[in-house]
């Protein structure tokens, strides 16, 4: 069973040096890094001096003077000069492929949500794109908590050509008349399972979109090839090196996005560790057939264990929590502008009792079930599941998770811990913004708004914490993502903390991001930690964290970041 070690009591001014941990070697090492902080995030929580590298592994990790009889006429020795070193940095719930092809469509990221500030953007991106009219123009990164607006008004901004502008959400979605036209998308049009065409009050869809119902106009976009996507997400990837990270979850693989990975992998531009969570859409389909095909799929896709591989599924729950979508399953009512409360609980993508048994059948097999669960009601859902496959498996140790955790029931906060169940929490989310304050928290009431990413709660009840953007729905980088969580503030906005009591500690922050996220990929065993006999994945930074204002962390640099022994990013 995983459980959080509690580390709030690490005294953050003392750093202890702990004994050498040498590895028996008649070899000597590749590489000595000595005369610095190393932060092991070992089970000790360990400070030390220096590490010896042999070939990918650690081959030893303890002060100066233990790795002179590792040090040969070909090892490598880098003088730290005092430099912080830590293990590599682990996103465990990230969009790779899909960032890195948004990235190269016509972005409204820092544009202000309104219509008047949105549409020279766009009608900027259509000269520089100039089509017919039914190509397609895709916007994308759409601040969209709190815009408001119908079709009738995308078309003041385009009308001829199709538009879709989706929100950067990743759940919500505006089309003009003609993308309406063009999706085949009527008053009669059913909304598909898990989504919603949002309607006016004669039943004619107003051009919103929310969940599955994106994938209606989404199946007539333009796809690029592989190659081009390959060539995308390298780009990706190396900006991901550049901010200390070594391993990242892709939480939603489809076979497009099995190609893309596969491409760099096998022709060797593959330079992090890469586990990816099979999209399953009909959760409603718990047959023996369909959990087969389940796993071969996944099976068949994990090519290497320490590089690429896919025994994880991902499922949606429930959809988002702010208004006017409010699709996420919700225990009690939402509330209407006056604070009074309405007959909408939001909606739940799964019938519970069949979905038990899917995630039985999933957790025999040895797959982790990742869910994306926002509301109290979905996340109570996805427990219960969990609690099922528990009683008729027993433990069975396959990391099953349930990210975002918007929205949790008290009740529910020790069930993490009692099921073995890890929180993927998204710390850069738990702050006062636009997103929150506006379009949730009169819709929620202050008994629910309170437990609003509820990371601290979720630690002290004993639960695994562990740190994934959801990127690129938010930045990528894990020292923002640290800030974030350990003031709950953003230091750009002139705001009160959110729900201070929900913080966590700097060294907290570190382990979620380190091995905390290598438990989440099931890779606790060879990364997450600097330790003999475990893969040389690590970062050398400009200062120490642990040491400095929590509030300044996002100005932490990285210098260099390494995998498998060798300098992916700096020298």
């Amino acid at each position: 069973m995983l459980k959080s070690k509690g580390w709030r009591a690490l005294v953050i001014g003392a750093v202890l040096l702990a004994g050498p941990c040498v590895a028996r070697a008649e070899e000597p090492a590749d590489l000595i890094l000595r005369n610095g902080v190393v932060y092991a995030v070992d089970p000790a929580r360990s400070f030390h001096s220096a590490f010896a590298v042999r070939g990918n592994l650690i081959a030893a990790i303890g002060d100066d003077e233990a790795m002179r009889p590792l040090t040969g006429p070909q090892t490598r020795i880098i003088d730290l000069d005092g430099k912080f070193v830590m293990p590599g940095l682990i996103d465990a719930h990230s969009h790779p492929v899909l960032g890195a092809v948004n990235a190269a469509k016509c972005s409204l990221a820092g544009v202000k949500p309104s219509l008047a500030d949105i549409a020279p953007v766009i009608r900027k991106c259509l000269a520089e794109h100039p089509a017919g009219p039914d190509a397609w123009l895709e916007v994308v990164q759409l601040y969209n908590y709190g815009f408001e607006a119908s079709a009738g008004d995308i078309d003041t901004v385009e009308a001829t050509r199709p538009l879709a502008i989706a929100g950067n959400d990743g759940h919500t979605m505006w089309l003009n008349t003609r993308g309406l036209a063009l999706s085949g998308i009527a008053g009669m049009t059913q909304d598909p399972p898990g989504g919603r065409i949002m309607r006016d009050g004669k039943g004619i869809p107003t051009g919103v979109l929310t969940d599955a119902a994106l994938l209606v106009p989404s199946k007539l976009f333009p796809m690029p090839t592989t190659e081009e996507m390959a060539d995308q997400l390298e780009a990706t990837l190396a900006g991901m090196s550049a901010v200390g990270l070594t391993a990242v979850t892709d939480a939603a693989v489809t076979p497009v996005e099995f190609a893309v990975w596969e491409k760099l992998y096998r022709e060797g531009r593959l330079k992090l560790r890469v586990r990816g969570a099979y999209m399953i859409e009909d959760l409603d389909d718990d047959s023996d057939a369909a959990v087969a095909r389940i796993v071969a799929t996944a099976r068949d896709h994990s090519l290497d264990p320490a590089w690429l591989r896919t025994d994880s599924v991902k499922v949606f729950a429930d959809g988002v929590l702010e208004f006017p979508a409010e699709t996420a399953a919700v225990l009690a009512p939402y509330l209407d502008a006056n604070g009074k409360p309405t007959t909408n609980v939001g909606d739940l993508y799964f019938e519970p009792k069949l979905f038990n048994s899917l995630v039985t059948k999933l957790d025999k097999a040895g797959l982790t079930v990742h869910v994306h669960a926002i509301g109290d009601r979905a996340v109570r859902a996805s427990l219960d599941a969990f609690e099922a496959a528990r009683k008729a498996n027993g433990p069975r140790d396959n990391r099953h998770q349930i990210a975002h955790l918007q929205l949790v029931d008290p009740a529910d906060f020790p069930r993490f811990a009692a099921l073995g169940v890890i929180a993927n929490m998204q710390f850069e989310w738990g702050k006062r913004d636009p997103s929150n304050v506006g379009p949730l928290e009169p819709y929620l009431g202050p008994e629910r708004f309170r437990y609003l990413y509820p990371n601290g709660s979720l630690q002290a009840a004993g639960a695994l914490v562990a740190a994934g953007s959801d990127w690129d729905v938010s930045p990528y980088s894990p020292f923002l993502g640290m800030e974030v969580g350990a003031t709950r503030r953003d230091r750009d906005r002139e705001a009160e903390a959110l729900n201070s009591d929900e913080r966590l500690s700097v060294a907290e922050m570190l382990a979620a991001y380190t091995i905390n996220a290598a438990a989440a990929m099931r890779l606790d065993d060879i990364v997450g930690s600097i330790e003999a006999g475990k893969r040389a994945d690590f970062v050398i930074l400009d200062r120490n964290p642990l040491a400095i204002d929590p509030a300044t962390l996002r100005d932490t640099k990285v210098l260099a970041t390494y995998v498998d022994g060798k300098v992916v990013y700096g020298h």
